[in-house]
């Protein structure tokens, strides 16, 4: 059986530091039948008294840039921010958020909140790290449109109206029990989180809902403007 010296240091080791540890051990074991933690230990410890630099100027550099980006509410810095969302970048955004972007704002071009743009590429970790950040669930966004049309500001949803229309009741779950997502908001074309869900055959989201039948008169008057006008005009 190997042989492998104890070290009473051993538990100052940082989590990379121990895996390097564990590394170097089996290396030994695979080429003799004894391995020395104490001296490897010890080698490891002894490398930190040239610690490699946080930032490379390269690094430093990129974050003066984002940084100025954030300063003048940049859409490239939004982009970014929307990105490293959609594809799960905890950390990214995490760095954003300490260079001083505010994530509770909307994207300036999109029309759409963060928390928001998570629930729609369903990221629930992401979701919930924004939550963390004191993101309100209840804000509206504008779904996406071409950069040629105007904004469908009728068809504003909420995070949870999203994810009740896609049939996502996980997040539906989630957004109402862990962040107090209002189920009785009413957008401005009338429609609600239940509605939204009925209407696209999602009857788990539907039975998890409570019942919300307001919205009739703005629903109709979405569908039918010039008639609903005229029926103001009259009174």
């Amino acid at each position: 059986m190997a042989a492998v010296a104890t070290a009473s240091s051993a538990h100052v080791l940082t989590a990379e530091e121990l895996e390097e540890l564990h590394v170097r051990l089996a290396t030994d074991l695979s080429l003799n039948d004894e391995a020395n933690m104490e001296a490897i230990v010890s080698d490891i410890l002894a490398g930190r008294e040239e610690p490699v630099p946080q930032y490379s100027p390269e690094a430093t550099a990129t974050r003066d840039l984002v940084q100025q980006q954030i300063d003048v509410n940049s859409i490239e810095v939004w982009d970014n921010l929307f990105r490293s969302i959609e594809t799960g970048q905890i950390d990214a955004v995490t760095q954003f958020v300490k260079l001083g972007l505010d994530v509770t704002s909307q994207h300036p071009r999109r029309m759409q909140y963060p928390i928001y743009h998570a629930v729609r590429h369903s990221q629930t970790n992401m979701m919930r790290h924004l939550i963390n950040l004191k993101c309100d669930v209840n804000v509206w966004s504008t779904p996406d449109r071409l950069l040629s049309m105007p904004a469908d500001n009728e068809r504003q949803r909420t995070p949870l109206m999203y994810a009740a229309e896609q049939g996502n009741l996980n997040i539906c779950k989630i957004l109402c029990e862990s962040a107090f997502a209002d189920p009785m908001l009413i957008a401005p074309d009338g429609q609600t989180a239940q509605r939204l869900a009925a209407r696209n055959g999602h009857k788990e989201v539907v039975d998890y809902l409570p019942a919300n039948r307001g919205g009739a008169y703005l629903r109709l008057s979405c569908a039918f403007p010039i008639l609903t006008g005229s029926m103001l005009i009259r009174r």
